[in-house]
């Protein structure tokens, strides 16, 4: 359970206010450094839980405040504009391995892991991708194999793993074989990597986002118990990893806006403290009409971002009917803000001229980072193509 409580009427907006102190106070001063060396402080997990940044989605019988998805979407997108390293590591925690245990998990599941994950305690990561098989999950060829007692080898290996190194749980995607060898469809298997027969490689060297980190795990027949570690069903893998990607890709919108957002404050401030020809450089036309492009871009990705979190939230709650086109709204969502957000921090790095090409200022960082928004998720050209089915469908 978080020790974060408040009691105003509008405890979204109050909360969001006080995770912004949080941020400016644990955050700011320290993610330049972070991204120097190449990680993040291990008490990061906890202060964010504590602070009740992963409860925000969760129920509040599960230790969650269950402040709703557009809350949850604007917290990241806070977390998002100081270190997007952060963001996509306590993602990958309390995001891509703990909504599918909120909506697969059975209640002995949830109680044991993701629990623990909520609270700081544990951290969590999500295994889909091998080094033959990205965006096509149906390649796969990780097992997971019944032998004679019933129990689970898994043997395989996959790779660009958020926190493959410092997890302690992990969702793993494989193809499920019985005691008889019949493939029994792609599964989803729940495990801790603390087990002698799994193997972790080295983090590797990113263009960005170097605080999070990211590698390889290897499964060497590792015994990882009976079916009682299977999440959500036999055979019913993808169809859940399908299911959680609508909420992967607004949350992806979320670190793109709070990345623009960023790249807008710091070239405002660079605008008025730098001069040229004797005054500040937001006074000359061109420089001008370059943070109107920042503005106009930040106001469209919020506004498509919001409308789309909103109506997740409306039918997650009950209060709008189910939404069949949520798939493709997502994919354009996703496909949207990631092209804008690097259109946003290459602006950013023009504004600043010859500093924006230097580390010591925060555009060159956020110019690194958000490469990844067009590939994680499923790349732009996987959105597009998501969202032309659906528009010949229509």
């Amino acid at each position: 359970m978080s020790n974060f409580t408040l009691d105003s009427m509008d405890i979204s907006t109050e909360y969001l206010e006080a995770f912004r102190n949080f941020c400016e106070k644990e955050i700011k001063p320290y993610a330049a450094e972070w991204d120097e060396c190449n990680e993040l402080p291990g008490g990061i997990f906890k202060k964010l839980a504590d602070v009740g940044y992963f409860g925000i989605v969760a129920p509040e019988e599960l230790g969650g405040s269950d402040l709703g998805i557009v809350a949850g979407v604007k917290a990241m997108e806070l977390l998002s504009e100081y270190c997007g390293s952060t963001f996509f590591s306590a993602s990958a925690s309390f995001g891509l391995f703990g909504e599918p245990l909120k909506h697969f998990g059975t209640q002995e599941q949830k109680e044991k892991y993701y629990k623990s994950v909520l609270t700081g305690g544990k951290i969590g990561c999500l295994a889909i991708t091998e080094p033959q098989s990205g965006s096509d999950v149906s390649a796969i060829q990780t097992t997971a194999k019944f032998n004679e007692n019933g129990e689970i080898l898994l043997k395989g290996q996959k790779t660009y793993i958020t926190n493959s190194s410092i997890a302690d749980y992990c969702i793993v995607l494989a193809r499920l074989i019985d005691a008889e060898g019949k493939d029994l469809g792609l599964t989803h298997v729940l495990l801790e990597l603390d087990n002698p027969n799994i193997g972790r490689g080295t983090p590797m060297k990113k263009l960005g986002l170097r605080a999070s980190v990211t590698g390889e795990i290897y499964f060497d027949d590792a015994n990882i118990g009976d079916k009682s570690q299977i999440l959500g069903g036999i055979g019913k893998g993808f169809r859940q990893t399908m299911a959680t990607f609508n909420e992967e890709r607004l949350s992806l919108a979320g670190f793109c806006l709070g990345v623009i957002r960023a790249c807008l404050k710091e070239s405002v401030q660079f605008a008025r403290t730098r001069k040229s020809f004797g005054k500040p450089i937001y006074q000359h036309q061109s420089v001008g009409n370059l943070l109107a492009e920042l503005y106009t871009i930040q106001e469209s990705v919020a506004s498509l971002t919001y409308s789309v979190a909103e109506s997740m939230e409306g039918q997650s709650r009950g209060t709008l009917p189910k939404d069949k086109t949520m798939p493709a709204r997502c994919a354009a969502l996703k496909y949207f803000a990631s092209t804008q957000a690097r259109e946003a921090t290459n602006i950013a790095v023009q504004i600043h001229g010859g500093a924006g090409f230097m580390e010591e200022y925060k555009v060159a960082r956020l110019y690194r980072d958000i490469r990844l928004a067009e590939i994680g998720g499923g790349t732009s050209e996987i959105q597009k193509s998501i969202i032309a089915s659906y528009v010949m469908k229509g």
